[in-house]
C-alpha cells in the first residue's frame, strides 16, 4: 500500500512541477514569477483549497487489506497522510503547495511555494522552482470546488500497473 501511495503523492507532485526552462547561450533562464494585479476571476480563486475527492475511471485496490475490493473512489483508500493534500493561493500571486503537514505522524511531508495565475481560456499557471506549469481545472458555478484530471498510472495491492484517466476535486476552505 505504501508503495501505490507513494506512487500517487510523486504524481501528484510531479504534475504540479513541469521543468520548462531552456538553455540558451549556457544561461540557465527560468520561468518568470508571476506578477501583477490580480483579475476578479482570480480575487474569488484566492484562499485555501483541499484535496476531497480522488475518483479513477477504472477500479482499483490500492488497500493491503486482505480483501478483493477494488474501487474507483481511491480517495477512500488513501491513509491520512494522503488526503492531507492542500494549494493555497494568495492575493499577491504567492502560492503554496502542501502535503501531509497537518495529519498526524506523516512521514513525506512536502511544501512547495511559488506563484499562480488563473486564466480562464489557458488554465492555471503555476510558477515554482525555476519551473512552469500549465495545469487545466474546471471550477464549479459557486467557486467553492474545482477539479483536474489526469491520466495516471497506479501499481494496485498485487503489483498490477493500471493506467487510468483520474480526477482530482479541491474544496475550497470557508474561512
Amino acid at each position: 500500500m505504501k508503495k501505490s501511495i507513494l506512487l500517487v503523492k510523486s504524481l501528484i507532485a510531479c504534475s504540479i512541477l513541469f521543468i520548462s526552462c531552456n538553455d540558451d547561450d549556457n544561461d540557465l533562464k527560468c520561468a518568470e514569477d508571476v506578477t501583477g494585479e490580480l483579475t476578479s476571476n482570480e480575487i474569488n480563486f484566492t484562499g485555501k483549497w483541499t484535496l476531497k475527492s480522488v475518483v479513477s475511471e477504472d477500479e482499483i485496490d490500492l488497500t493491503d487489506d486482505e480483501i478483493d475490493n477494488p474501487s474507483t473512489d481511491l480517495f477512500a483508500q488513501y491513509t491520512d497522510c494522503s488526503k492531507d493534500i492542500v494549494y493555497e493561493f494568495g492575493d499577491n500571486r504567492d502560492y503554496a503547495f502542501t502535503g501531509g503537514m497537518t495529519a498526524i505522524d506523516c512521514d513525506n511531508e512536502q511544501e512547495i511555494t511559488g506563484t499562480w495565475e488563473l486564466n480562464e481560456s489557458s488554465g492555471l499557471i503555476i510558477v515554482s522552482n525555476c519551473s512552469s506549469q500549465l495545469t487545466q481545472i474546471e471550477v464549479n458555478d459557486e467557486s467553492t470546488a474545482f477539479s483536474t484530471e489526469g491520466n495516471l498510472k497506479y501499481v494496485d495491492v498485487n503489483g498490477n500497473v493500471i493506467n487510468t484517466t483520474t480526477t482530482f476535486t479541491y474544496e475550497k476552505s470557508i474561512e
